[in-house]
This record gives C-alpha cells, sequence and structure tokens, in this order.
C-alpha cells in the first residue's frame, strides 16, 4: 500500500484511481536500489526502463577514459527509456543511486499486458512527452552548434545571400538547406 500512495503522488498519476496503480504494482513491481549501487552500467545490453518513484539516480558517460556527469533523475522521471523501443539495445551511460531509491521496472511487456490499464496508458503518455521534449531541446543544441562552427560571411556575402532568398521560392530554399 505504501507503494501505491507514493506512485499516486507523482504527477503523472495524479488522475489515476488506486486500483489502477495496484495493477501497475502488480505487473511491475517497485524495486529498490540502495545508496551507491550501479543501476545500469553503460555498455549493458538494455532490457528495460525505470521510474523513479523515490530517492534520486544520477547518469554519467564515459568516454574516451573521461567521465561527465549528464543529469540527476528523480521521482517521476524516466531513464532507460530506449530499451523499450530498442530490443537488445546498448546503455548509452551509467546509472547509479544517489540516494536509497524505489523505482518501477518498466518493460515492453509491462506496456503490452498492461495497455488497457489507465496508470500504464498515463505512463506511456508521460514517456512519449518526454522523448519529444528531448528530441526538442537536442536539435536547439544541434541548431546552435552549426550556427556557432558556420563560417561569419563578409558584409557583401549577407547582401549575396539576402537577395537570393528573397528572389527563391520554399523548393529552392529547401534544396539550398538540403543540398538538392
Amino acid at each position: 500500500m505504501k507503494d501505491v500512495e507514493a506512485i499516486a503522488n507523482l504527477y503523472v498519476f495524479r488522475s489515476i484511481k488506486r486500483h489502477d496503480i495496484e495493477q501497475l504494482c502488480a505487473l511491475a513491481p517497485p524495486e529498490d536500489f540502495p545508496a551507491g549501487s550501479v543501476v545500469f552500467k553503460q555498455g549493458d545490453v538494455a532490457a528495460h526502463a525505470l521510474m523513479v518513484v523515490s530517492g534520486r539516480l544520477e547518469a554519467t558517460v564515459e568516454a574516451g577514459g573521461i567521465g561527465r556527469r549528464v543529469g540527476e533523475i528523480g521521482p517521476g522521471e524516466l531513464v532507460g527509456e530506449q530499451a523499450l523501443f530498442h530490443i537488445h539495445g546498448i546503455r548509452s551511460a551509467t546509472v547509479a543511486a544517489l540516494q536509497d531509491s524505489r523505482c518501477l521496472v518498466v518493460t515492453p511487456k509491462l506496456l503490452t499486458d498492461g495497455a488497457n490499464n489507465p496508470a500504464v496508458v498515463a505512463l506511456e503518455t508521460y514517456l512519449l512527452g518526454s522523448l519529444a521534449r528531448r528530441i526538442r531541446s537536442t536539435n536547439r543544441s544541434l541548431l546552435q552548434a552549426w550556427k556557432e562552427a558556420a563560417p561569419k560571411p563578409g558584409p557583401a556575402q549577407a547582401a549575396a545571400k539576402a537577395t537570393a532568398m528573397a528572389s527563391s521560392n520554399l523548393l529552392d530554399n529547401l534544396r539550398r538547406l538540403f543540398g538538392g
């Protein structure tokens, strides 16, 4: 019952009936991760995601022998969701428990078996929204990096480009943009 109350207090499940959350817990019993334990290891095969119910996790990525902290995951947040879309995918980060943590284990089987459960539907909706936010954030970062890496045109080049853009149509602009 303690798990049901903790899960019901998460934003994503705020409008879900207790009975449906109990069914979610039956399909995906919460697991404990003691502080300091490794939850996922970068490079391992990914079979499931986690939704943090309580506690805090930390994600780090290692490249070239250097580890870099990429974020914290708190209650109501998902981590490792790539496993839900790419069977036998590889973990892209190591995730460890910063505090004693309790998490729902989210598997592709849960999403299939619980397809009619409003709590699972709420979880799926939240998952899709999270992925959309990450894609937007990544797109903004890529655009910024491209802008910073692009050579800066001189005044004559800028004027010629403005004239060309003004006299072209959408199709011409797309061809220029994508090299067609």
